[in-house]
């Protein structure tokens, strides 16, 4: 073990109070049964305005309709400008020197050169990863230049056979490369743990806590911790990135750094209808580091200082959205300071992939369900933001429970709205009788081609053209409908962008293959519905029926690498279940 450096550039700031005991349930079953129904009712009280609104409450639907359509344009021009900024970014990070960056950094303050004091502990959580996949984590850390500087560790599940066998061979395949690498394994069964991601890491970090500052001596003060999905890839450069940030944020104690995340390590060899809620996330991502007023959260793969951590007593191993539910726990209990940083690097993960196209489409539909189960995070944050210790100022405390509350029900609403909240109170107007305002209802000759998707069921009208027939020459919209239109061409610049984030297409995928990837944008709104909404629905209604969630891991992996084996489904009643490693 090295000898304890000098002291840190920074320190934390000093705790003048208790942190505020922030509790993850509510203190009755009632409370707690209540609050998990409340991502449900908004989400289901958005969906149902759109077909009582425009006869209850005409003028307030037309306005809020319209004000929605209105943000989903900004929002639209945003993403796409801010993808933009990002790409350039990133490749300008790839071809930074840190080293190089730092020298000068130290020259214009005056201070030491501390590049080599900093510590990065990456915790690598897993259950039934296939060896080979988690060595391909471990040499996209092993190639990082500041390789020395990392500790390793490969957090492990003591439930799962043969897991410290392959954690032997594994960190025997890399002697003398990183500052450590050891395995931790996490116990079944523990009081009030649900297995899963947060569990699993918070067991690790605690053992490596033990083995490194406890029983080892070293500095808390001078490491970072990620948390790392088993299927990471890390760029090259991105601890060399992380030490210079750390050594030269002004709140080293306080900051999140968040990569930008790509599901690119196999995108090429998952069915083609994926591709674009897979595609389009990493656009999302990477927009959100950017866009002005964005309320940013720690993804997937993320890093803090261990002594904010530490401060915050780790992951809450009862909470299966880890990421998320971290970043409200250490805002609300240590303030203002809390943020989030962008590292503009790309980091790939794996896609879904199992071994059939159906059973790919399911396992991806599971994994969404998963991910939209964040949800639960809305009721906690909530009941923090009222916490009357908390040292977080009330327009932060509202500010990040409104950003988690609009997330997770605009992710179930939103299709709706987009989709069916023109079409079908439009039709109310014309033929119900909808008292909708004239100018929300007074159509506008624009150039384009209509569609009548009502006549469908009448073949006798297909092959008519104008307002009789499926098509019309001539487009007819209203003012909310021409909001929409003007979100096209933002559209076309991220489908742009997300084919640029793939990379070249592999030699072993066909150019019919790719044709048909391209096929697939014109059925962007039925893939969003099964991929994207009617998941977050199922996972709210899981939530609010207090059936709890299943989580098996997802099957990932490539052509290059063999298959994750399929977990068994792990239930305990009425309780939610999460298997470590997937993300």
């Amino acid at each position: 073990m090295v000898s304890r450096p000098s002291a840190p550039v920074a320190s934390p700031a000093p705790r003048s109070c208790e942190l505020p005991q922030l509790s993850v349930t509510a203190h009755s079953a009632f409370w707690e049964r209540l609050g998990n129904a409340l991502p449900l009712f908004l989400s289901l009280f958005l969906i149902s305005f759109i077909f009582w609104g425009p006869f209850k409450a005409p003028l307030l639907f037309a306005v809020l309709s319209t004000a929605f359509f209105v943000y989903w344009l900004l929002r639209s021009y945003s993403v796409a400008i801010a993808c933009a900024i990002g790409l350039r970014r990133i490749a300008r990070w790839k071809q930074t020197d840190w080293r190089a960056k730092y020298k000068a950094h130290v020259a214009r303050s005056g201070q030491p050169d501390r590049w080599a004091w900093p510590r990065h502990l990456v915790i690598i959580p897993n259950y039934r990863e296939s060896e080979e996949g988690l060595a391909r984590t471990i040499d996209s850390l092993a190639a990082q230049s500041v390789a020395k500087q990392l500790v390793v560790v490969l957090a492990m599940e003591d439930r799962e056979a043969g897991a410290r066998e392959k954690a032997a061979r594994l960190v025997a395949r890399y002697p003398g490369v990183f500052a450590d690498i050891f395995a931790t394994f996490h116990p079944a069964g523990l009081p009030g743990e649900t297995p899963g991601k947060g569990s699993n890491e918070a067991w690790g970090a605690r053992e490596a806590y033990l083995r490194l500052i406890e029983r080892g001596g070293d500095d808390l003060l001078r490491y970072t911790v990620t948390s790392c999905d088993a299927d990471a890839v890390f760029h090259p450069s991105h601890f060399a990135a992380l030490n210079y940030l750390f050594l030269t944020a002004k709140k080293p104690y306080r900051t999140f750094w968040q990569p930008t995340i790509f599901n690119s390590n196999n995108i090429w060899e998952i069915p083609a209808p994926l591709r674009i809620p897979d595609g389009l996330s990493g656009i999302n991502r990477t927009s959100n580091l950017l866009i002005p007023g964005s309320v940013r959260f720690p993804t997937s793969c993320y890093s803090l200082s261990w002594q904010m951590l530490h401060e915050v007593d780790y992951w809450d191993e009862e909470v299966i959205p880890e990421d998320w539910h971290l970043y409200l726990k250490c805002s609300y209990s240590l303030g203002d300071d809390v943020n989030v940083e962008p590292l503009f690097l790309p980091l790939g993960n794996d896609c879904v992939l199992a071994d059939g196209y159906w059973k790919t489409l399911k396992a991806h539909y599971a994994q969404s369900v998963r991910h939209a189960w964040g949800a639960s995070d809305i009721p906690y944050a909530w009941r923090a933001a009222m916490h009357p210790k908390s040292p977080l100022s009330w327009r932060r405390r509202l500010l990040l429970a409104g950003a988690v509350t609009k997330v997770h029900v605009l992710w179930a609403a939103q299709w709706y709205i987009v989709t069916l909240g023109i079409f079908l109170p439009s039709r109310f107007a014309a033929q119900l009788g909808a008292p909708l305002p004239g100018w929300w209802t007074h159509r506008y000759e624009v150039p384009g081609t209509g569609w009548h998707p009502e006549h469908f069921l009448e073949p006798s009208r297909w092959f008519r053209l104008g307002p009789e027939g499926i098509l019309e020459p001539t487009m007819w919209l209203n003012l909310p409908g021409i909001l929409v239109a003007l979100c096209l061409f933002p559209l076309l610049v991220m489908i742009v962008f997300e084919l640029r984030t793939r990379g070249p297409r592999p030699a072993y995928v066909s150019r019919s293959v790719y044709a048909t990837g391209l096929l697939m944008w014109p059925l962007m709104a039925v893939i969003t519905f099964f991929f994207a909404s009617l998941p977050a629905l199922n996972a709210q209604w899981k939530l609010a029926s207090g059936k709890g969630l299943v989580y098996r891991v997802a099957e990932k992996g490539s052509r290059a690498l063999p298959a994750r084996a399929p977990a068994a489904a792990e239930a305990e009643s009425a309780e939610a279940v999460a298997i470590a490693g997937g993300n």
